[in-house]
């Protein structure tokens, strides 16, 4: 599950800031195949149109996603996948102007400490691309590639934090940049 908390520095009425929650999504994770080094997986990410759609959330959505990660050499780890981000409904469509894109993603990381090294076990800085190239027949084509720098670490008892900060490298730019947090506990 994800429930994303969005901040916004373009208030409505007149205020210069306002947080919202944005759109819940479940999200079940099918393990196709997994070795000592390599991991593959199929999510389907199943969003429903719980935010406000001023931050462009309010948007109900399938988006099937194939996934991998591998660890093959000491600390280097790789991950990355390609998906389909299919929206639908009235006003995902009409509201927002959601649109069908094809979504990829690849990251390279370096694990830094060993996982029982707590609050900072499995510390991994790493780096990663995300593409997003729409490609319905609704407006013109959007393609948008952006540079996320970030770390991850293990906090203790399975729960892990992240950050990064996602950059867009393509005009027009939807966004300066934005600060990504997340608090995770694996079961």
């Amino acid at each position: 599950m994800d429930i994303p908390f969005v901040a916004s520095n373009r208030g409505v009425n007149g205020n210069s800031y306002e947080t919202e929650f944005g759109d819940f999504v479940i999200a079940p994770r099918f393990l196709l195949s997994e070795t000592q080094d390599v991991t593959q997986s199929l999510t389907i990410n199943f969003r429903t149109p719980t935010g406000d759609t001023y931050n462009v959330n309010g948007v109900a959505a399938i988006t099937p996603t194939y996934e991998f990660w591998a660890n093959w050499w000491k600390g280097l780890v790789l991950r990355g996948g390609v998906g389909l981000f299919a929206p639908h409904g009235g006003q995902s469509l009409n509201e927002v102007g959601a649109r069908t894109a094809f979504t990829a993603n690849f990251a390279a990381g370096y694990y830094l400490t060993p996982h029982d090294f707590t609050p900072i076990g499995d510390l991994v800085l790493y780096l990663s691309t995300n593409l997003n190239q729409t490609i319905d027949n609704r407006g013109p084509s959007r393609f948008l590639l952006t540079l996320t720098p970030g770390f991850r670490t293990h906090l203790g008892r399975n729960w892990y934090l992240l950050g990064a900060v996602e950059v867009p490298t393509t005009n027009p730019e939807p966004f300066d940049y934005q600060v990504l947090t997340g608090l995770m506990k694996v079961f």
